[in-house]
């Protein structure tokens, strides 16, 4: 009869014991269902179990990380942009700044070559002017000696009154010679006593035809002095008066 002891102690030494491997669990997976292996389960199958989860928390580290980098990188941008706009106005005012100055100093360069070219112009005007003005002025001489000759030619008296005028102005004499031109000489000769009513009381008049004295004019001398009325002294002093003015 066998005690219950040695029954108890057989019974135990027919027990098995196993190790049941732990598997690292992640967060965000569903956790794997842990069973017993029985003896013939290979160790190869819970190395692929921790394989196949290394692989997936490596996928979801490195969608993190690219997430992270898209939003570092989105937020780079956008500073960049800031910061590129922000130096891009900056260079732009300064380059407006610059230009503006060039443009500045290329109107007043202008504005300078005006004011020379401007002056150049007034005393080229001037100068011209000036030419003109005596080419006028002798134009004038000419017409005015032309339109004298005319008017001697058509009206006599203007002789007879040049010569009164110029015995009025000699110096006082008791002997009076008119010299002028040929044509004229012999009509001043025709009015003798009209002449002499200019000169003093018992003074003596004579009239010389000089070729050399044009017609319109007349010279007059006494022992005292003389007077040129003579178209061509006219004429020059008219010249020079308006010369002078």
């Amino acid at each position: 009869m066998l005690s219950w002891s040695r029954v108890i102690k057989g019974a135990t030494s027919l027990k098995e014991y196993r190790t049941v491997p732990v598997r690292p669990v992640f967060l965000g997976e569903p956790v794997p269902e842990v069973s017993c292996k029985g003896p013939g389960e290979s160790s190869d199958q819970e190395a692929e179990l921790v394989l196949d989860g290394a692989r997936k928390e490596a996928t979801r580290l490195l969608e993190e990380a690219r997430q992270e980098a898209e939003t570092l990188k989105q937020q780079g941008w956008e500073e960049g942009y800031r910061a590129g706009k922000e130096e891009g106005y900056r260079r732009g005012l300064e380059e407006a700044k610059a230009e503006g100055e060039a443009l500045r100093r290329e109107g007043e360069k202008i504005r300078e070559e005006a004011r020379v070219v401007l002056k150049e112009a007034k005393e080229a005007y001037n100068e011209t002017i000036k030419r003109a003005e005596e080419k006028i002025l002798e134009l004038a001489i000419e017409i005015a000696s032309e339109i004298i000759g005319r008017e001697v030619e058509l009206n006599k008296e203007i002789i007879l009154d040049i010569a009164r005028r110029a015995i009025e102005r000699v110096a006082e004499g008791q002997a009076y010679t008119i010299y002028a031109s040929p044509e004229e000489a012999a009509f001043l000769r025709q009015h003798r006593e009209e002449l002499l009513k200019e000169a003093p009381l018992n003074a003596r008049l004579q009239v010389i035809a000089d070729p050399g004295v044009r017609p319109g004019g007349c010279r007059v001398e006494t022992e005292n002095g003389f007077v040129d009325a003579t178209v061509d002294t006219q004429l020059e002093e008219i010249r020079r008066l308006l010369k002078g003015a």
